[in-house]
């Protein structure tokens, strides 16, 4: 396998360079968005309560998309994905996931692929990583409707959580164009949502307002992320929006949450040539997996068995989280 992972290399290298070349607008990063900031001393806490559905969103702050793996379409926006409601746990233990629940996973979207993998990897690692994200409660039923009027705000709580991600789902797609569904996976194993106890709920609504704070990540103390929530590419109408078009939604009910996306600092970063040159190679899951495997080894940033992991946003709290086998 180690020599499918080298000729990998090469394509890559091959592809980036044609990628930088000829097909250079296709990664255009988007700016944050002009937001108004909520005042943060005008609102209450209430519990945040067990949620209804479960959305989230990847790659929607800047910083992030320039160092993630291609995923993000500027003509589609930001992928969405729904997230299994046992993501939601006590959020003191995250669970390693062993090599059969990973397969599980994977066999939610397609059991011969999973089978197939499976017989090919006798070890597969989680490579398991962090993110800091805002969560949005809805308070009151959103229609589809209300969502297209510009001066519409919708009624959400903001509440702090961890999305965390297996990564190693996201080798495991056996096209580019299923990497969302494998994401979703990735994101949905049994106690990877740790959020905090309270929401926030502003005083006053505004269009196209957003609760400016500081996003942070500690792991064994060491910050890893730590970036202002301002620098999100959209606003709270048209994230709803977007998960209601994306999943075919016709509104909201109350208590759905959106997971909002994480700023830049995940463990799992990859340059912009190497995101270009995986579009246009598109190589088989047995590949990137085998790609992904050796050099896990040498990244010590994935949350391994033993780690402390503290999520934070400003006035919502925190969230400690220890990782156990």
């Amino acid at each position: 396998m180690r020599i499918l992972a080298f000729v990998f290399l090469v394509l890559l290298l091959a592809s980036a360079f044609l990628g930088l070349y000829l097909f250079r607008p296709f990664i255009q990063y988007p700016q944050p968005a002009r937001l108004t900031c909520l005042d943060a001393s005008a609102g209450r806490f209430e519990p945040l309560g067990a949620p209804a559905e479960i959305y989230g969103l990847g790659l929607s702050y800047a910083g992030h998309i320039a160092e993630s793996p291609g995923l993000y379409d500027p003509q589609t926006g930001p992928p969405v994905f729904r997230k299994r409601p046992h993501v939601v746990g006590s959020g003191e233990e995250i669970v390693y996931p062993s090599r059969e629940v990973l397969l599980t996973g994977a066999r939610q979207v397609d059991p011969d692929h999973a089978e197939f993998l499976g017989a090919l990897f006798p070890e597969i690692p989680a490579l398991l990583d962090y993110e800091v994200e805002i969560g949005l409660r809805v308070l009151e039923p959103i229609s589809v409707v209300d969502l297209e009027r510009p001066d519409y705000a919708p009624p959400v709580g903001y509440f702090v959580a961890n999305d965390v991600t297996a990564r190693i789902l996201l080798g495991m797609a056996p096209t580019i164009g299923a990497t969302v569904d494998y994401l979703a996976e990735g994101k949905s194993l049994p106690g990877f949502l740790p959020v905090g106890e309270q929401m926030w709920i502003p005083s006053h609504s505004i269009a196209d307002g957003w609760l400016c704070v500081e996003l942070r990540t500690e792991v064994n103390g060491e910050v890893r992320q730590s970036a202002s929530s301002s620098d999100i590419i959209l606003g709270p109408r048209r994230i709803l929006a977007g998960v209601a078009e994306r999943q075919g939604l016709t509104g909201f009910q109350v208590g759905d949450w959106i997971i909002t996306g994480t700023p830049p600092g995940v463990a799992a970063q990859v340059p912009g040539w190497l995101q270009r040159a995986l579009v246009l190679v598109d190589p088989p899951a047995e590949t990137k997996l085998d790609f992904m495997i050796g050099g896990a080894a040498s990244n010590p940033a994935y949350l391994r068995p033993g780690d402390i992991v503290t999520v934070s946003a400003g006035i919502l709290g925190s969230k400690t989280s220890r990782v156990v086998h």
